[in-house]
């Protein structure tokens, strides 16, 4: 899935720079980094890469020239229900017992080799067992912007990775309910990353979200013929904007949840980059406590008389942020769609 706004990563995520095309480590983009820890799972020819219109140019011209054929377009953003829909649909079409990974392009993880067990340990338990695996990262504090999975009995290791049943999937709970949930033993944070048999998606979104099936469902014959993108537009006006998260997985009561043994962050927020250490620009600091900076060209960023700020400087727009205020980034992107004089920061 390579389709978000990423809004709250402003300014440097902008109209001309979609977030999965950011270079976290200056070498890989997101989304490059994403398909090399998929090398020894899969190949161009088994990869769809999700994308929404005004994106879809800059992410294949950023692409391996293999991998640009891989490359799908949605008519319009409809949320990630309407994207893993028409994924379970064209892949279905093809052979309805074919393991299917979900996987945003966005995320940052550690060790490749960690999580190609752990995806490994997935593809396996679904394979054998049509339903729903997911991954699933211990906590480490609370997080209310993220799902939770409580699983039940622990059903041993594959591939060294701990695998347990799936008791009940909470979508982003409560500030309150994330403290409660922090304290049980057997919780984890939903790492975002979907695994089952074709049809078994296709089956759990016929049963929560069938208007999702009845108008997608037919794409899967469709895709490749020369019609797929006049229908594939028909079918997105009707759909309703809902992700998968909420609208499928927050009613599943049973499946299966393999422990991810690595470092992992979901890149949406300045937040998330300062933890993984990459607001590191250079910059002198006065009577100031974390202070983080980043700078698209090296920019050097002096703090005086400062405590928990965020600084992120581009050639067109500085931001500069509150530490604990990084998911209001995105009312600044807001405010610019609504000045006309202001629509080139954008």
């Amino acid at each position: 899935m390579a389709g978000g706004k990423g809004e709250r990563l402003w300014p440097l995520v902008r109209a001309g720079m979609p977030k999965v095309c950011l270079r976290v480590d200056g070498v890989r983009t997101l989304l490059d980094a994403t398909l090399a820890r998929l090398a020894p799972l899969a190949t161009p020819r088994n990869t769809l890469i999700i994308t929404t219109r005004d994106q879809a140019a800059t992410i294949r011209d950023s692409l391996p020239r293999a991998f640009r054929p891989s490359v799908i377009v949605e008519p319009e953003p409809k949320n990630t229900a309407g994207c893993i829909s028409m994924a379970a649909a064209i892949v279905a079409a093809r052979a309805a017992r074919t393991v299917m990974c979900v996987l945003p392009a966005d995320h940052w993880i550690s060790d490749a080799a960690a999580f190609q067990r752990s995806l490994g340990a997935a593809v396996k338990v679904v394979a054998a067992h049509p339903a729903m695996a997911m991954i699933g990262m211990r906590p480490s504090r609370v997080h209310p912007g993220l799902g939770h999975l409580c699983v039940g009995r622990r059903l041993g290791r594959r591939q060294g990775c701990q695998v347990f049943r799936l008791a009940r999937f909470i979508e982003k709970p409560s500030p309150k309910a994330a403290r409660q949930l922090m304290r049980q033993r057997r919780v984890f944070w939903n790492a975002g990353i979907f695994v089952g048999q074709a049809g078994t998606f296709l089956n759990l979104i016929r049963q929560w979200l069938p208007g999702h099936a009845r108008f997608l469902g037919p794409l899967g014959e469709r895709f490749g013929q020369a019609d797929f993108a006049k229908q594939a537009k028909t079918a997105y006006r009707a759909l309703q904007a809902i992700s998968f998260d909420d609208g499928v997985m927050a009613h599943v009561r049973e499946g299966y949840v393999v422990e991810g043994d690595f470092v992992w962050e979901d890149l949406g927020s300045w937040e998330s980059w300062a933890r993984i250490r990459r607001l590191n620009a250079p910059s002198i600091v006065v009577d100031s406590r974390n202070v983080q900076a980043l700078s698209a060209e090296g920019h050097l960023v002096a703090a005086v008389g400062l405590k928990d700020v965020i600084v992120v400087h581009t050639p067109a727009a500085t931001l500069v942020c509150h530490a604990r205020s990084t998911q209001a980034v995105r009312t600044v992107t807001a405010q610019l769609s609504q000045d006309p004089r202001l629509a080139r920061y954008a």
